[in-house]
C-alpha cells in the first residue's frame, strides 16, 4: 500500500502539470517578497524624509522663538497665547543650546538621555557653519534624528540642535512587513490551489493529443482532435499533431498499397517458375521442352531480379547510402546513347522517338544515376504513348540564367496524366488510378526525382490527357574544369570525385 502511494506520488511530482504549478508558486513567492522588501525600503526613505521636513520646520521655529541675550536663550511667546504655550512646549523636549565655546546653555531631558557632545565636538561644528545631520542611539536601542545648525546674535555663533526619535520609523515599517509576510502563506496557498486547477485546464489539450497518440495505430489512423479556435500553443501542437496523422495515415497507406503490389509483382514472376517447373518436370519428354521451360523462368527469374534490384536501390536512396561518384560528364554523349539504346523498343511499340542534341553540354552528375534518369524518363514515355505516337528529347544549355542551367526536355503525345494526379506522380510507389498495374511499381518517377535533387536540381511537369506529357529537368552546369560544385552534405547523399 505505501509502495503504490509512494509510485502514485512520484508520478504527480514527475508530472507536468506539478510543475508547473510549483513554478507559478516559487515565481509569485519570489515576487511577493521583492515587492515586500521593496515597499519596506520605500517607506522606510519615506518617513525619513518626512521626518527630516518636520525637524528642519521644528528647527526654524525654535530659531523664531528663541532670543540670545547676554549669554543666554530666552523663549519669547505669550504665556496666555495657550497654542504657543503648547508649541513650545512641544519644541523643547529635544532640544540643544550652546554657545561657541561649546558651553551647554539649554537641553532637554530626552535629548540628554541620548548623550550631550562635548564642547571639543560643538566647536568643531561651529567651525564647519553648515547644516550637519546626526543619528545617535541610546542604551535601549532607541534612534534619534539630529538636526545641526549655527544661529547668530549680537555677532556671536551659537548652536542650535532639534531632533526626533525614530521609534515610528523602524516599528510601522517592521509591523507592515510582519503583516505582510503572515498574509503571505495564505496567498502562496490560494495561488497553489488555483495553479492546480489552471494547470490541468491548460494542459487538457496535451492530455487529449497524448491520449489520442495511446489510441494509435494502423485501424485508428483517421482520428484526430478538434481544434480550440484560439491560435495559440496549444492550438499549434494539436495542428501538428493532426498533420502528423494525416503523414501517418498517408504513409500507411502507401506502404499497404506498395505490399499488395508487391506481393502480386513477386507473385506472378514465382507462380510462372513454379509452373514452367513443374510442366519440364512432368511432362517434358524432349531435350527441347527441357529447354524452353528453363529459358521461360530465366525470363520470369530476370523480371523477378529486377524488382528485387528495383527495392533495394529504393531502400538504399531512402537511407542515404547510396554513393554517388561526381565527375565532369557530357551530357549531350549520355543522353544520346540512352535514345540509341530505346530506338528498338519505341519502334517495337510503334513510337517514333527523336533527340535534338547539341555536341556538348557539360554537368558535374554521377553517370549511372544520370544514365538511369534518362532511362526510366524514356521507359515511361514508351509505355504510356500509344502507337502512332512521337517522343522527342532536348538538351540545351540555358544562357542568362542564374548560375548557368542545363535544362532537358521529354515530350510525348501519350495519355497524358490527369490534373488530380501530377502532385503526387513523384511520391513513392504512386500509380495513376485507372493505369495498366502491369506497367511497374511506380517507383520509376520517384528515383527520378530523387536523382534530380541529390544534383542539386528541379524537375517541372506539364500533361494534358489525352494529348501527351511533358517533363523538364534543370541541372546546374559544370564550371570550369577544376572549380568544384555545391556541397551536397545533409541530403543523404555520400559526394565523391573523380
Amino acid at each position: 500500500m505505501l509502495q503504490a502511494w509512494l509510485r502514485e506520488t512520484g508520478k504527480i511530482v514527475r508530472g507536468l502539470r506539478f510543475r508547473l504549478t510549483v513554478s507559478y508558486v516559487v515565481i509569485l513567492a519570489l515576487l511577493l517578497v521583492g515587492i515586500g522588501v521593496y515597499f519596506r525600503v520605500s517607506l522606510e526613505r519615506l518617513i525619513e524624509a518626512r521626518t527630516r521636513e518636520l525637524i528642519e520646520e521644528e528647527w526654524r521655529a525654535v530659531r523664531g522663538f528663541v532670543r540670545m541675550e547676554r549669554g543666554q536663550a530666552t523663549w519669547t511667546f505669550d504665556p496666555r497665547e495657550l497654542d504657543d504655550a503648547s508649541y513650545v512646549e512641544r519644541l523643547r523636549r529635544m532640544i540643544l543650546i550652546a554657545d561657541r565655546e561649546g558651553t551647554v546653555l539649554e537641553v532637554s531631558n530626552g535629548y540628554r538621555a541620548f548623550g550631550v557632545e562635548t564642547p571639543a565636538e560643538m566647536r568643531q561644528i561651529l567651525a564647519g557653519r553648515m547644516p550637519q545631520w546626526k543619528l545617535k542611539k541610546d542604551g535601549r536601542g532607541s534612534t534619534l534624528l539630529l538636526r545641526y545648525g549655527v544661529i547668530r546674535a549680537a555677532s556671536q555663533p551659537y548652536l542650535l540642535v532639534v531632533g526626533r526619535t525614530l521609534t515610528d520609523n523602524e516599528t510601522l515599517p517592521s509591523r507592515f512587513v510582519g503583516d505582510y509576510f503572515r498574509v503571505l502563506p495564505l496567498l502562496l496557498g490560494l495561488t497553489l490551489v488555483l495553479g492546480w486547477f489552471m494547470a490541468r485546464r491548460g494542459l487538457e489539450p496535451v492530455n487529449r493529443v497524448a491520449a489520442t497518440a495511446q489510441e494509435v495505430s494502423s485501424s485508428t489512423l483517421h482520428v484526430r482532435i478538434p481544434g480550440r479556435d484560439s491560435d495559440d500553443e496549444l492550438d499549434r501542437l494539436i495542428d501538428a499533431f493532426n498533420k502528423m496523422m494525416d503523414r501517418l495515415s498517408q504513409g500507411f497507406e502507401q506502404v499497404r498499397r506498395f505490399s499488395t503490389d508487391v506481393s502480386h509483382e513477386l507473385r506472378t514472376p514465382l507462380t510462372s517458375i513454379r509452373g514452367q517447373l513443374e510442366v519440364a518436370l512432368f511432362t517434358a519428354k524432349t531435350k527441347e521442352q527441357y529447354r524452353d521451360a528453363i529459358v521461360n523462368a530465366l525470363q520470369d527469374v530476370d523480371r523477378l531480379s529486377s524488382i528485387v534490384r528495383a527495392l533495394l536501390l529504393l531502400s538504399q536512396s531512402e537511407a542515404g547510402h547510396l554513393v554517388l561518384k561526381f565527375l565532369r560528364l557530357n551530357l549531350s554523349e549520355t543522353v544520346r546513347e540512352i535514345v540509341d539504346q530505346f530506338q528498338i523498343p519505341a519502334e517495337d511499340a510503334g513510337v517514333t522517338l527523336d533527340a535534338a542534341l547539341p555536341g556538348e553540354v557539360w554537368v558535374d552528375a554521377d553517370r549511372v544515376q544520370m544514365e538511369r534518369l534518362v532511362a526510366n524518363l524514356l521507359s515511361n514515355a514508351v509505355k504510356y504513348t500509344p502507337r502512332g505516337g512521337r517522343i522527342h528529347v532536348t538538351l540545351r544549355a540555358l544562357a542568362g540564367e542564374p548560375g548557368d542551367t542545363v535544362e532537358m526536355c521529354f515530350s510525348d503525345t501519350g495519355q497524358g496524366i490527369p490534373a488530380e494526379s501530377l502532385p503526387h506522380i513523384f511520391e513513392r510507389f504512386y500509380k495513376v488510378p485507372g493505369g495498366d498495374p502491369e506497367k511497374g511499381l511506380g517507383l520509376g518517377l520517384s528515383f527520378v526525382a530523387w536523382i534530380v535533387r541529390a544534383h542539386l536540381g528541379k524537375i517541372e511537369v506539364e500533361s494534358t490527357v489525352g494529348e501527351g506529357t511533358r517533363f523538364r529537368v534543370l541541372l546546374p552546369a559544370s564550371p570550369e574544369p577544376g572549380a568544384g560544385i555545391p556541397s551536397l552534405a545533409g541530403m543523404g547523399v555520400e559526394e565523391r570525385r573523380g
